[in-house]
């Protein structure tokens, strides 16, 4: 519809000739008037994804590999930011002076992390042309030629743990609106679902053919609905750029100001059960795996869980980087006989693989997993299937020890708890040491 006869322009902007315009007959009209113009990159729309690859990094930069989502109406130092599609708690972000860092959720927006680009100039860090840098632990950064951030297909990423819903303006269509939790492992036609965490009979699933709709769960995944998102393209309804309609009750009608967007995890309430699950596991490590209830207290700034046949044994944050199924004695320390070395608001949100204690070393559980159950549960739907997508492999990187200490010192703390829980006609306390963070 538009052209510009110009062969001799490296670039569109670059041309000093007029622009002409299709009239819809086979005839070209010039358009004087008509320029294509550079502007300045902060006019674009930040990407929905990008991906931090291009070189092999080792030790705790490693984690931070991977893609990364657009942390959608967050800014920080002025800049958007990014959130890893995997590890909730690491981050891309500007430190408001000379670099963009890939750095711990503690640590956002400041002049530190595990990766650096001294890019200032750029307003996301994938239109950078300069390499990054990986810092080695002991306060030297390492220059890495080949590590590049660039912008990703964001239906590559796995689907948002949380949705909001908002802005819809029919009477039906509000009863759709709020917070939603991805029900993970489970499908709707092949995609992604989520319910509402307000209202528990309402959820965001693929009709099959052709749109997204917010619909009861007596609809689920058939073409009905009270808001419904025509794009069958994007493989999340958080991803599309079309606008939403709502059902007035005998027409759709277009939703100008109703979005659907990915949102922290942190604002999702914690699960009332969870359970550690995988194949048997040697020693006391062993004993910590089964069902876990949510208790009445925080932990660190985090929810607890107690595990149900065993009142002396928890599932609780450290406080720093890990969480830790542990004896009561140790409830909230740097210890325990299982670990996750991540800071995730509750462990089931986490991808990364779980370690265990196991003659007096950390061992990774590649199999073991943190479930949460469904209150209430889940819908016999015949349109609601377990997923045949296998889950991302997480892979438990080698970590400089947050705390230094022997075997001899770390078996010795497992003694004395183990003399603690005896002496109150336990079965044996937690040990180990903890290891990662930033």
């Amino acid at each position: 519809w538009l052209q510009l006869l110009d062969s001799s322009a490296a670039t569109p902007n670059m041309s000093k000739i007029p622009w002409d315009s299709a009239d819809g007959n086979g005839k070209w009209s010039k358009q004087p008037n008509l320029k294509c113009l550079a502007v300045d990159n902060t006019e674009l729309p930040p990407p929905k994804a990008i991906i931090l690859d291009g070189e092999p990094v080792i030790g705790t930069a490693a984690n931070y590999i991977g893609l990364y989502r657009l942390a959608e109406g967050k800014l920080v130092n002025g800049r958007p930011c990014y959130r890893h599609a995997e590890r909730p708690t690491h981050w891309v972000a500007y430190n408001g002076t000379s670099a963009w860092n890939a750095q711990s959720e503690a640590s956002l927006g400041q002049s530190r992390g595990w990766m650096q680009l001294l890019d200032s100039s750029c307003h996301t860090p994938d239109v950078s042309l300069l390499s990054w840098e990986t810092a080695d632990g002991a306060g030297k950064w390492d220059k890495k030629p080949n590590l590049k951030c660039r912008e990703a297909d964001p239906s590559t990423m796995p689907p948002a743990s949380a949705l909001v819903l908002s802005g819809a303006t029919e009477a039906k269509a509000q009863d759709c609106l709020g917070l939603y939790r991805l029900i993970k492992g489970y499908e709707v036609n092949g995609r992604p679902c989520w319910r509402s965490v307000r209202r528990s009979d309402r959820w965001i699933a693929f009709n099959g053919e052709n749109a997204w709709n917010a619909q009861s769960e007596a609809s689920l995944g058939q073409k009905r609905g009270w808001l419904q998102l025509l794009d069958s393209n994007v493989s999340t309804p958080d991803l599309s750029k079309t606008q939403w309609e709502a059902w007035d009750g005998s027409n759709w009608v277009r939703q100008d100001a109703c979005t659907c967007v990915s949102v922290d995890t942190a604002q999702l309430p914690p699960p009332p059960l969870i359970e550690l699950a995988g194949p048997p596991i040697a020693g006391n490590a062993g004993a910590c795996l089964g069902s876990y209830r949510l208790a009445d207290r925080d932990v660190n700034g985090r929810p607890a869980f107690q595990k149900t046949d065993r009142e002396d044994r928890w599932l609780a944050f450290n406080g720093d980087n890990a969480w830790n199924a542990q004896s009561a004695a140790s409830l909230g320390e740097k210890k325990g006989w299982i670990q996750l070395l991540d800071s995730v608001p509750t462990p089931d949100q986490s991808s990364i693989g779980w370690e265990a204690w196991i003659e007096s070393k950390w061992q990774a559980q590649p199999r073991l997993q943190c479930i949460a159950t469904h209150d209430p549960p889940l819908p016999c739907s015949e349109l609601l299937v377990v997923s045949t997508k296998p889950p991302p492999v997480a892979k438990v990187q080698e970590m400089p020890p947050l705390i230094k200490r022997s075997d001899s010192e770390l078996l010795e703390d497992a003694n004395k708890d183990a003399a603690k829980d005896a002496a109150k006609g336990g079965a044996g306390g937690a040990g180990g040491g903890n290891g990662g963070g930033e």
